[in-house]
């Protein structure tokens, strides 16, 4: 099952417009793509690069039924799935705007494709690696994009997918795809960033409020108000010397292009799934072990990955 990301719109402006509140007179996706007229594209070569988007031609052939798949979007507090339910039909831009609302160009041509909704859920029922769709560089920009591999979400919408029952198994689920490097994967950026954090906190270590992007490449500071200095699975803290706590920085990747064997020279540690292990550098092997001797952590990393059909097993082998 193949899935793609679609935008309604800057910044999808238009989704609950286009999809609730139904303004065309049923659900619908619309894409801008300037001046491009329905026979150019329905006339292009498909082996060919356009002079137009290829996004426009993917939408397109997925109206037509050549590509298939279902289409996912989120905006304000929802999620909706849709597969299509007729032809890419264009509309002039002044019936629009009357309509449904302003484009982005003064020369846009909406191109408009009827959907059906096959589910809807409130943002606060799926799992945070869905939440955060819009958030992902990589498809933010894009108006229908085939949605990279990515098992983590993808196996989200497998999960949103099974609870519509529109699928009996979750097909990403196979034997060689569960162990605790894939659940890490199943994990929004902001959940990765707090287990790291409750990791450190049951050693005994604080950690003060993430620094949200404010300071270059530092995502953690790690505190230590005890004279003794602590080794976690080879990332050092030294301890409290005089009135001064011990501290280190971090920099937290949930995966890279490039597995690093250093860290940027702001921070002391990287921590990245897919990194190569080094002496500044820890990967998914790192959270495991120290998984191991932090029963607390487990129990809550259990409880927000339960609609991960293997995560409790694997959290639970640990103990032994």
């Amino acid at each position: 099952m193949r899935y793609y990301f679609t935008k309604l719109g800057p910044g999808n402006s238009l989704a609950s417009v286009l999809l609730d509140e139904c303004r065309l007179g049923a659900a619908t996706l619309v894409g801008f793509f300037r001046d491009l007229r329905m026979p150019e594209l329905r006339d292009h070569p498909y082996d060919q690069r356009p002079r137009f988007s290829a996004q426009a031609v993917d939408l397109f052939r997925w109206a037509e039924g050549d590509l298939e798949g279902f289409a996912v979007t989120s905006a304000e507090r929802n999620v909706w799935i849709l597969e299509p339910a007729g032809p890419m039909y264009e509309m002039e831009r002044e019936e629009f705007e009357a309509v449904v609302g302003p484009t982005p160009h003064p020369d846009d041509v909406p191109k408009l494709v009827p959907v059906r909704v096959v589910y809807r859920r409130a943002v606060t029922h799926v799992p945070a690696v869905l939440q955060q769709i819009t958030a992902n560089r990589r498809l933010s920009s894009s108006t229908f994009k085939l949605i990279p591999e990515d098992f983590g979400l993808e196996m989200a919408i497998d999960y949103v997918l099974f609870m519509a029952g529109l699928l009996t198994r979750f097909p990403r689920c196979l034997p060689d795809t569960r162990n605790l490097g894939h659940l890490f994967l199943c994990l929004g950026d902001n959940e990765l960033l707090a287990l790291v954090v409750r990791l450190f906190e049951e050693q005994g270590l604080y950690v003060p409020p993430p620094t949200g992007g404010f300071v270059k490449n530092i995502d953690l500071f790690v505190r230590n108000y005890h004279a003794q200095a602590y080794d976690i699975g080879g990332i050092h803290v030294p301890g409290r010397s005089l009135f001064r706590y011990g501290a280190i920085s971090l920099e937290l990747k949930k995966s890279g292009t490039v597995a690093y064997t250093e860290p940027p020279s702001e921070v002391d540690y990287r921590i990245q799934l897919n990194a190569e292990p080094g002496p500044r550098v820890m990967n998914r092997d790192w959270l495991v072990e120290t998984l191991r001797y932090s029963p607390q952590t487990r129990t809550w990393l259990e409880a927000l990955v339960r609609w991960v059909p293997f995560g409790a097993r694997l959290l639970r082998e640990l103990d032994s």
